[in-house]
């Protein structure tokens, strides 16, 4: 019987190749938090943070620049 690994990413993200790394210390609680989230969300904790940080960037961030005179234009 071979054991097979699950795919680390079932879904790639839509801003392109995941090429770089962001690591971050965070307590002990939050990470089993974390865990929890991605897994209702059917997500690797990976996925889920990857895709937290892009809404944030891609969404949230514009509206906070927008928002911000010393972050917007």
């Amino acid at each position: 019987m071979e054991d097979k690994k699950p795919e680390s990413r079932t879904n790639g993200s839509v801003y392109g190749k995941c090429t770089e790394r962001c690591d971050v210390t965070i307590a002990e609680d939050t990470n089993e938090r974390l865990i929890t989230l991605a897994r209702m969300a059917g997500m690797t904790k990976a996925e889920y943070v990857r895709l937290l940080i892009e809404r944030h960037i891609y969404g949230a961030g514009s509206q906070i620049a927008q928002r911000d005179p010393l972050l917007g234009t």
